[in-house]
């Protein structure tokens, strides 16, 4: 089917799939379907509005980082927004884009409230004396907790990686409340503090984890066991490596990955021109040599490395994401061999480029 295109004259019986990805995307989408009278370019078309949103979360979030760093705001949405595949992404009927808007508004709202945190604290040092803000960011702020809640249900009613996010936001939250302490009573009142934003997230989950449970049993409360069982002719890596080898597995891996990241299109088989790929290689090669330089000038204490506290703690989440990312395409890629680029967009194709 792939290699003719999925020509209509070919049968499609052996096709098998289990629709288990969680439900909101297409039940706000459906509105959107009827109106359009199934016209796929009105719901293709709203996708697009996502991604716009996406873009411009982005852009906040590393202005609330970077406020005086404007290249790094700009080219990390620039860079987002020109990704052949992103745009491929967010131009197609999926629900990858909504999960990407509300991954980026739940990080939006977790940066405000660790950015009142710090400021909180540099009040309490005495740093802004005198300020007249100063009772009011002293204050903690659970009603950000509470909407960051509300943003990480309904992603895990979106998409699967949003339970990554949920996550790490725990993992933050917990952290910037025990730098005050560095005891195990800050980790306790970290988790406590934690309960504002998992709570509402996990009421919003409930409902779809009951369904799941009476389809599919309590033991796979996310369809994930019958998706794999379910799913033929889908390669499976064992198969492959024990048919190809540890080499050409691993060749693959890195080739396919990083083709179609920048871009393959249609049902990953439509590629751009070998000398696309490669002018792309030697860009990213430059990314990771500035990368590089830079990790070097924050571990050595550069004097022009003119970083704040909050700074090298979100720099610090950012790299966790994009560890998490790598970790959930290694362990999706230890079942099946599937080699996606994309799979890394959901941390914000953004945040790990600037």
């Amino acid at each position: 089917l792939l290699n003719n295109r999925f020509d209509p004259r070919l049968p499609t019986d052996t096709l098998r799939y289990e629709s288990y990805q969680p439900p909101l995307y297409y039940l706000i989408a459906t509105p959107i379907y009827w109106l359009g009278q199934g016209n796929l370019f009105w719901l293709r078309l709203y996708n697009v509005l996502f991604g716009v949103g996406t873009i411009l979360l982005l852009y906040r979030c590393l202005e609330l980082v970077f406020p005086s760093k404007p290249l790094i705001n700009l080219g990390a949405a620039a860079l987002t927004a020109a990704l052949p595949m992103h745009v491929a992404v967010t131009a197609a009927v999926n629900n990858d884009v909504l999960a990407e808007l509300l991954v980026m508004a739940a990080l939006l709202v977790l940066l405000r409230w660790m950015r009142g945190r710090f400021d909180s604290e540099q009040f309490d040092n005495g740093q802004f004396a005198g300020t007249p803000s100063y009772p009011a960011n002293r204050a903690p702020n659970h009603g950000q907790l509470l909407v960051l809640g509300l943003l990480l249900g309904l992603g895990l009613l979106t998409k699967l990686y949003a339970y990554i996010l949920l996550a790490l936001s725990v993992l933050a939250i917990v952290a910037v409340v025990w730098r005050n302490q560095r005891s195990w009573r800050g980790v306790l009142q970290g988790i406590s503090t934690a309960l504002w934003a998992v709570l509402p997230a996990l009421l919003l989950g409930l409902p779809m984890w009951v369904r799941n449970a009476q389809l599919y049993g309590v033991g796979d409360l996310l369809g994930l066991a019958w998706h794999d069982q379910v799913v033929v002719g889908q390669p499976r890596t064992v198969d492959w490596i024990t048919k190809y080898g540890w080499v050409a597995y691993s060749e693959r891996t890195f080739n396919f990955t990083f083709k179609s990241f920048w871009g393959v299109f249609g049902w990953l088989g439509v590629f751009m021109d070998e000398r696309i790929y490669t002018a792309l290689l030697l860009f990213t090669g430059v990314l990771f040599l500035g990368l590089l330089w830079a990790l070097v000038r924050l571990i050595s204490g550069s004097p022009d490395t003119d970083m704040d506290d909050f700074q090298s703690w979100v720099l610090g989440l950012f790299g966790v994401m994009l560890l998490a990312a790598v970790a959930s395409y290694s362990w999706y890629n230890v079942k099946f061999v599937q080699h996606q680029g994309r799979y890394f967009f959901w941390c914000g194709t953004g945040l790990y480029r600037m």
